[in-house]
């Protein structure tokens, strides 16, 4: 074979492999666009049915959502749609001076109440004996009425026209003691319902007895001026949670409180914290929220 035989060969077999590279680089070129076509497509197959899933899931949602917020501005309208308070106590004797205990306007307060929820409302309370032993509320219709700052409730009791509350005698005397306080109910008038069931996930030797006592009295002073009965019933004479009050009351004393607090380490705490619990949700069923 001649020299230039051999070149043209050599020529052409690297013209050959040039073009199998190229056909190579090609296909290879060709085989990355399909695969980033099939990923493109794959991606937008994923995002429309992932749109398609949030679609769904809005449109299941949608109706949840409006009714919740329906029952907030429901709610909202009835706080703000001030009902005609009055005094609340089965022997409170009504809208005239002449009848209503002189005394009354002296223990009218403020208190301030943290149901379980932890939101803290505001009410008045006043005594119609001297003993302190019958307690009436602000309430209507067999609900206590809660107002959601002490603004509000000045505000609300400043318009007499509104409500039946002025029917005690120097009701002008309670505005003005009432009216001239800017800070909070002092601790002897805040009860915190928040903190009993909080308490109420621990063994009854950790209770507190003073906020169990004073919580206690208030649920039972609630109870018989809104006659709420399931309640009055579990802090009858004789129940569970009448004789844990019992214990209560005696344990920080320095012979009696041995033995009662021997009793309340023995104490299953599961069914006193049913039963508190029920105690509490039961007075809570008759609140009424005001703005």
């Amino acid at each position: 074979m001649t020299r230039d035989a051999s070149v043209a060969e050599i020529r052409e077999r690297e013209r050959q492999t040039r073009e199998r590279q190229e056909r190579e680089r090609q296909a290879r070129d060709r085989q990355t666009r399909e695969r980033h076509d099939r990923e493109r497509a794959d991606r937008e197959r994923e995002d429309r049915e992932r749109e398609a899933r949030k679609r769904e899931a809005r449109e299941r949602k949608d109706p949840e959502r409006q009714r919740r917020e329906r029952q907030a501005r429901e709610r909202e309208t009835r706080e703000r749609e001030h009902p005609r308070a009055r005094w609340t106590h089965p022997n409170y004797p009504g809208t005239s001076p002449e009848k209503t205990p002189s005394s009354m306007a002296s223990t009218v307060h403020p208190i301030a109440i943290a149901l379980r929820s932890g939101e803290r409302g505001y009410t008045l309370r006043a005594y119609l004996d001297d003993q302190r032993t019958e307690a009436a509320f602000v309430g209507d219709q067999g609900h206590l009425l809660l107002f959601r700052s002490v603004a509000s409730m000045r505000k609300y009791l400043t318009r007499t026209e509104a409500h039946e509350l002025a029917g005690i005698p120097d009701w002008e005397g309670v505005l003005e003691r009432i009216g001239g306080t800017e800070t909070e109910p002092d601790d002897e008038n805040c009860y915190e319902f928040d903190l009993v069931v909080h308490s109420l996930r621990f063994a009854p030797t950790q209770w507190i007895p003073a906020l169990f006592i004073t919580n206690r009295d208030l649920i039972r002073e609630l109870s018989v001026a809104f006659s709420i009965d399931d309640v009055l019933n579990l802090l009858t004479v004789g129940s569970p949670l009448d004789h844990l009050d019992d214990l209560f009351r005696i344990v920080d004393r320095p012979i009696a409180g041995w033995g009662a607090r021997r009793q309340l380490a023995s104490l299953q705490g599961g069914q006193a914290s049913i039963l508190w619990r029920k105690a509490i949700r039961g007075v809570e069923e008759r609140v009424r929220w005001l703005r």
